[in-house]
C-alpha cells in the first residue's frame, strides 16, 4: 500500500557511489526523456520511516524553482547542467512510498522546495528538525507560550515536523519578531508529547529551561521562507545547545489563568494560511506501523513506550492477520486500551465480523492457556443470577455451579493471583444482561479488594458437602478481565443505562473485502508463540493515576454534553464514573501513532456517551438534528454545534458519523436505539 510522510526532510544530490542507488549515476534520463535524480536524506526522518537513504526526484519538481532543461542538448550536457545546479542547493521535501506493478517499492519526493547551502556546509552534514513557534503562527504571546508548556496545554500546530509518539523534539524554538530583526529562544528539555487538533502538547523532563540563541549559532541553522516553521540544526550544534540548555536555571512561570489568549482555532487558521501550496496538496497522512523501528547512527535518543507492551501489540497484529481477520490497527489498539481501562468491554458489530475470535486472539497474544480464557455462550433462557453462577441445592446439601464454567474460572483466578484471566460472555445480549448479570453490575465498579461475589448465605457453609471447593463468597481480583460480544438485531435485547455506565462499547469495522487478498500467506510452523504475560506485567501496561488529568476544555465539553442530555431526559447523562473512565482510557493509550489523544477522546465520546443517546424523534430532534437526505448532512444539531465550539480538542470525526446515523434513524424510524 502507498504511504505518505508529511513531515519535511532535507536532502542533497546523492553521491555517485551511494550504495542505495539502483543505477550507476545519481542523475539519469528516464523513458519519458525527462531528467530523474536521486537525493540523499541528511535530516532525521520520522521513526516510522524505513531505512532508505535515497529518494527519487523529477525535473518537474525543480521547474518552478528556476531550473530549465534543454531537451535539444545531448544527454550528458543535460545531466551535468542539473548536477551543477543542485551542487549549491539543498532540497526540502516530503516522501511518498509507491508500490509498482512488479511489487517494487519506490520512494518519491513531493512538495519540493529549494534553499542554498550555507558556507558551513560539509559533505557529512546531518540535520535535526526543531519546530518553531511564534505569535504570528500560534496566536499567543511568549509568556503565554511558556505557561502553556509548563501546564502541559496545547501550544499550536506545526505540520512540518513528525508527530509520531517517539519523535518528541527535546527542544523547541520561539521566534520573537520586531520591525528591526528577530530573536530566537530555545526551550526544553521535552520528554513526551501528544498531537491533536490543537497541535502539540508537551511534557517536560524536569523544569522548563531556556537559552537565547547567539547569532553565530543561528548562522548555521537552515530556516527558509518556504519552510518557516521548522529549523534544521546540524547535529553537533544541536547536541551543544541541548547541553547548554540543561545547565541553565529553571524558568520562573507566572500564573496564566487570567491571561487573554487567542483561541487555538484562530492559531490553527493562521498556520493553515501560511502553509505553502506545495504542502496543501490534498494529500492525507497515511498511518504507518508502530512496529517499524528504523535505525540511524545519528538519531537523537527519544523516549520509548513500554517495550513489553509493544511486543504484545506486534504479536496481536500478527495473530489477527494469521487468522485471516482484517481489522484496522486502530480497532485493535482501541480494544487493548479499553481492556486496560474498563471493568467491562463490549464488542459490538454485525454477525460474522470475528468478535469472539478477536478475544481468543487477544488471549493467545497474552500467552494465556487453558482456564485462563473462559468463553461463556449466553443462553436466551437465562433470567437470573443462578443461571450463570449456580445455586445452593439444600435438598442434597451441595452447591451446584452453573454449567458456564464461570465459577471454576473465578476460583482459579482467586488462587492464582499472579496469572491473568479473561472471562468472555459470548452474545451476552441474547438474554437481558441486567437480569443474569445483576450481581456483577453491582460489584464491578467497587474498589479492588471489595469486589466479592456471593454464591450463598454464610450459614449454609458448614452444612454443604462441597463448601471447601465452593465457599460462600469469591473475591474477584484485578487479574480478571471481563469482555462481552453482542450482535445488534431484532433477536437481541438492548442494554440498559446501568450496563452502559460500566462498559466501553466498541464497534468493529468491516473492512473492504479486497483487503482479504492482501493478507500475508500463513506459513506452517511460523506462528509466533507468545510468552505468557503475567498479571504484574499487564499491570505495568496500565495507567494508575487516581487523580483526574483531563484538560479543562475536555471536562467543559463533557459537562455541556451532560447538560444537553439532561434537558432531554433527567435520568440520562454523563456521570462522574464515565468521566473517570474516559480519563483512564486516555492515560492508558499505548505509545503508537494510530490513535492520538484527539482521536481517543472522540472514540470515548462514541463509546461512553453517545451509546446512551436513545429515544424518539420528539425527544431527540433538537439534540441530534435533522437529517437532510439530498445533502447527506445533519442540520440544526445542538451536539454538533458543541463539537464545533470545542474543535481545539478534536474534530470528532467518529462522533459526527454516529450522530448522522442516529439522525437518519430518527428520520426513517421515528426513534434511535
Amino acid at each position: 500500500m502507498n504511504k505518505v510522510w508529511e513531515n519535511d526532510l532535507v536532502g542533497v544530490l546523492a553521491d555517485v557511489d551511494q550504495s542505495e542507488l539502483l543505477y550507476r549515476d545519481s542523475i539519469l534520463i528516464n523513458k519519458q526523456d525527462s531528467l530523474q535524480f536521486f537525493v540523499r536524506i541528511i535530516s532525521q526522518p520520522a521513526e516510522s520511516f524505513p531505512n532508505v537513504k535515497a529518494v527519487t526526484g523529477f525535473y518537474s519538481d525543480l521547474e518552478k524553482w528556476g531550473f530549465e532543461d534543454d531537451y535539444t542538448q545531448p544527454e550528458f550536457i543535460r545531466k551535468e547542467k542539473l548536477r551543477e545546479w543542485l551542487d549549491d542547493r539543498l532540497l526540502i521535501f516530503k516522501v511518498e512510498k509507491r508500490i509498482r506493478y512488479n511489487h517494487e517499492e519506490v520512494y518519491n519526493m513531493f512538495g519540493v522546495r529549494v534553499m542554498p547551502k550555507l558556507p558551513s556546509y560539509e559533505k557529512d552534514l546531518k540535520l535535526i528538525p526543531v519546530p518553531i513557534f511564534s505569535k504570528k503562527v500560534n496566536g499567543m504571546e511568549q509568556d503565554v507560550f511558556i505557561s502553556r508548556l509548563v501546564e502541559k496545554k496545547f501550544v499550536g500546530r506545526i505540520t512540518e515536523v513528525s508527530h509520531e509518539a517517539n519523535d518528541t523534539p527535546p527542544i523547541v524554538l520561539w521566534r520573537e519578531e520586531t520591525e528591526e530583526d528577530e530573536q530566537f529562544t530555545v526551550y526544553g528539555v521535552l520528554e513526551k508529547h501528544q498531537y491533536a487538533h490543537g497541535g502539540f502538547n508537551f511534557e517536560l523532563r524536569d523544569e522548563l529551561k531556556r537559552l537565547t540563541l547567539e547569532e553565530e549559532w543561528l548562522d548555521e541553522f537552515y530556516i527558509t521562507d518556504e519552510s518557516p516553521h521548522v529549523a534544521f540544526v546540524p547535529i553537533g550544534l544541536f547536541q551543544k545547545l541541548l547541553h547548554l540548555l540543561e545547565e541553565q536555571d529553571a524558568v520562573q512561570v507566572a500564573d496564566s489563568s487570567d491571561r487573554e489568549t487567542l483561541p487555538l482555532e484562530v492559531a490553527v487558521s493562521s498556520l493553515d494560511k501560511q502553509t505553502s501550496p506545495e504542502i496543501q496538496s490534498g494529500r492525507q497522512e497515511v498511518a504507518v506501523s508502530v512496529m517499524e523501528k528504523p535505525t540511524s547512527e545519528n538519531s537523537v535518543p527519544v523516549p520509548k513506550g513500554n517495550e513489553k507492551e509493544q511486543e504484545f501489540l506486534e504479536l496481536l497484529f500478527s495473530h489477527t492477520q494469521d487468522a485471516g481477520l482484517i481489522y484496522r490497527k486502530e480497532n485493535l489498539i482501541n480494544f487493548h486500551t479499553s481492556m486496560k481501562s474498563s471493568s467491562l468491554v463490549i464488542l459490538s458489530g454485525m454477525s460474522g465480523t470475528g468478535k469472539t475470535k478477536l478475544v481468543e486472539l487477544y488471549s493467545q497474544s497474552l500467552g494465556l492457556k487453558g482456564e485462563q480464557l473462559t468463553v461463556i455462550p449466553v443462553s436466551p433462557s437465562w433470567t437470573s443470577d443462578s443461571d450463570l453462577i449456580g445455586y445452593a441445592d439444600t435438598l442434597n446439601m451441595v452447591y451446584r455451579p452453573g454449567d458456564s464454567g464461570l465459577i471454576n474460572a473465578l476460583r482459579k483466578a482467586e488462587d492464582d493471583k499472579d496469572k491473568l484471566y479473561i472471562i468472555c460472555f459470548d452474545e451476552m445480549n441474547l438474554a437481558r444482561v441486567e437480569h443474569y448479570f445483576s450481581q456483577f453490575l453491582s460489584i464491578l465498579e467497587m474498589d479492588h479488594g471489595k469486589r466479592v461475589l456471593r454464591l450463598y448465605n454464610d450459614d449454609l457453609e458448614s452444612r454443604l458437602y462441597n463448601s471447601a471447593q465452593y465457599p460462600p463468597t469469591i473475591v474477584i481480583r484485578e487479574n480478571v478481565l471481563f469482555v462481552g460480544t453482542v450482535n445488534m438485531d431484532e433477536s437481541t435485547y438492548h442494554f440498559s443505562d446501568k450496563v452502559l455506565d460500566r462498559a466501553n462499547v466498541l464497534s468493529l469495522d468491516v473492512m473492504p473485502f479486497t483487503e482479504m487478498k492482501q493478507l500475508p500467506e500463513k506459513k506452517k510452523g511460523m506462528v509466533a508463540r507468545a510468552d505468557e504475560v503475567d498479571y504484574d506485567t499487564f499491570e505495568s501496561f496500565q495507567y494508575k493515576n487516581r487523580g483526574l488529568s483531563l484538560h479543562d476544555d475536555e471536562l467543559g465539553l463533557l459537562w455541556e454534553v451532560h447538560q444537553l442530555m439532561q434537558s432531554v431526559n433527567k435520568q440520562v447523562g454523563v456521570g462522574p464514573r464515565i468521566v473517570k473512565q474516559i480519563d483512564q482510557y486516555l492515560g492508558n493509550l499505548p505509545a503508537q501513532e494510530y490513535i492520538l489523544r484527539e482521536d481517543a477522546f472522540d472514540l470515548q465520546v462514541v463509546q461512553r456517551v453517545l451509546t446512551k443517546v436513545r429515544g424518539s424523534e420528539d425527544q431527540l430532534r433538537d439534540l441530534l438534528g435533522r437529517y437532510n437526505r439530498e445533502k447527506d448532512t445533519v442540520e440544526g444539531s445542538l451536539i454538533i454545534r458543541l463539537f464545533d465550539r470545542y474543535s481545539n480538542i478534536s474534530i470528532f470525526k467518529e462522533s459526527r458519523n454516529v450522530i448522522k446515523q442516529k439522525a437518519k434513524e430518527l428520520k426513517y424510524n421515528g426513534y434511535t436505539m
